[in-house]
């Protein structure tokens, strides 16, 4: 007899189709064993029959879960398969050139002239004669001062100038007499000399007569003896007029000494005569007073707080101070416009006038000065404005949509859609922010597609399809 198979095959007909499996077989029973088996089954409990039957509810409890399972998993495997093979559908937005940008600036409005007109001299405020916002023109008198001590300071002063003076006459005196005593003193020489040549030819003469034995020799010694005579005159002369020429140079320094003393004095005279003048407080420049601290009898002390300021308001100063970033960008001749947003002043249409050239360090800003003419009064000094510059694009500045830019833990990057439509991921430097565009430096040509929202799903080298761009995109773009 043969022997009867380990497995048996079962077909299982479900709603994919047929499909065919081994089961482990029931073992075939010949009539012998059959009969020997009823005998036996009558001595077995009936315990033995419930482990018979177990077997078959197991068979069907295998066949019930196999057919759902086997009727599932090609459905989920061609699901698979069919995900895997779709790219994922991506916007892109295009590059586009950096056109001629502005930039809105904070600015301060000054007056063209300011001055503080401080006292220079202390007394008493005798009386103030324009008030607060009142015009001026330069010279109008503003205020008086009484300087009680400043007027005896002066008096004083004049006396002790008027005592110099005196003695530089004095002086001036005493050198014209030594000039006189050296001039009697000169003629005193001439005369002593001529006394000495007399005496010098006498004596020559009485040389030739006691050769001859005309005269004796006492008569030759006697004129020798004269001759010595006006010899020592003739060096006590010499010796007088050089104390006279040095008495005459005492009197000269002397003289200098007392007028450079009449000169200090007379400097000191006028310093009080010019604050003298400061007793009045005038306009130095046409304007309008913004400030009057004036008052009647108040004290008025050298250094306090100024009584007056006068503001020219016919021209306006509109000071900005432009950042670092467009320091290099802005010049002078350049385009603004300045605005005050509290007011209904239409924006006025200007350039810049100065700049600093100079960074801050402190703020890391350039002062730039705007003119405008302010004959109408319209702008108030003080007042805060904003101004609109426009700066020159960069000629290798490209600006991107700001949500284009992937910002990663290296930087900025963006996603490009290269020509095999497959991701590359590249790193960019930011330039200005446009608000809904951003500058980009250095990183990208210009040609470029770049996926709009790119996420961290996205990796180097994924395949995508590029999709068509939302209506509302575009509108947002073309903004």
């Amino acid at each position: 007899m043969p022997a009867a198979p380990d497995h048996v095959l079962v077909e299982v007909k479900n709603q994919t189709g047929r499909t065919s499996t081994q089961l482990p077989a029931i073992s075939r029973l010949s009539q012998t064993d059959r009969s020997a088996s009823e005998t036996s089954f009558q001595k077995r409990s009936w315990k033995s029959w419930l482990g018979f039957a177990s077997v078959p509810l197991a068979v069907l409890a295998a066949i019930a879960f196999y057919q759902p399972w086997s009727a599932i998993h090609p459905a989920s495997v061609a699901a698979e398969s069919h995900s895997t093979e779709l790219p994922k559908t991506v916007i892109i937005a295009r590059p586009e050139p950096a056109a001629s940008a502005s930039v809105v600036l904070p600015a301060t409005f000054r007056p063209w002239q300011k001055a503080a007109l401080h006292a220079r001299v202390s007394g008493y405020l005798s009386a103030w004669h324009r008030d607060l916002g009142a015009p001026v023109r330069a010279g109008d008198l503003l205020a008086e001062i009484e300087t009680p001590e400043l007027d005896q300071e002066l008096a004083e002063a004049q006396a002790l100038a008027s005592e110099a003076d005196a003695a530089t006459v004095q002086a001036q005196a005493e050198r014209a007499e030594a000039e006189a005593e050296l001039g009697v003193a000169q003629a005193q020489l001439v005369r002593v000399q001529a006394e000495f040549e007399l005496a010098k030819s006498q004596l020559v003469r009485r040389e030739k007569l006691i050769e001859k034995r005309a005269i004796s020799q006492e008569e030759y010694d006697t004129f020798q003896r004269q001759l010595e005579a006006r010899a020592a005159d003739i060096a006590a002369a010499q010796s007088d007029v050089a104390r006279r020429r040095t008495n005459l140079g005492t009197r000269t320094a002397v003289i200098e000494a007392r007028q450079a003393t009449a000169t200090s004095r007379q400097a000191n005279v006028d310093r009080f005569q010019e604050l003298q003048g400061f007793k009045r407080i005038v306009a130095p420049v046409d304007g309008v007073i913004t400030s009057r601290a004036a008052e009647v009898g108040m004290l008025v002390t050298v250094g306090q707080q100024p009584l007056f300021v006068v503001e020219d308001l016919s021209r306006i100063r509109v000071q900005v101070n432009v950042p670092q970033t467009y320091a290099m960008q802005v010049r002078p001749g350049a385009m603004a416009n300045v605005n005050l947003p509290e007011s209904q002043v239409e924006p006025v249409p200007s350039q810049v006038t100065r700049i600093a050239e100079s960074v801050d360090p402190t703020s890391r800003t350039m002062l730039a000065e705007i003119e405008l003419d302010n004959s109408e009064h319209r702008f108030q000094p003080g007042s805060y404005a904003q101004v609109t510059l426009a700066t020159p694009p960069s000629g290798a500045a490209w600006t991107v949509p700001l949500n284009t830019v992937w910002m990663r833990v290296d930087g900025p990057h963006v996603a490009l859609v290269n020509d095999q439509d497959r991701i590359d991921v590249k790193k960019i430097t930011l330039g200005r922010d446009l608000g809904d565009r951003v500058v980009v430096a250095e990183g990208i040509r210009g040609h470029e597609r770049l996926v709009v929202n790119p996420g961290d799903e996205l990796a180097g080298g994924e395949r995508v399809q590029v999709g068509k761009r939302p209506q509302t995109m575009e509108k947002v773009a073309q903004r």
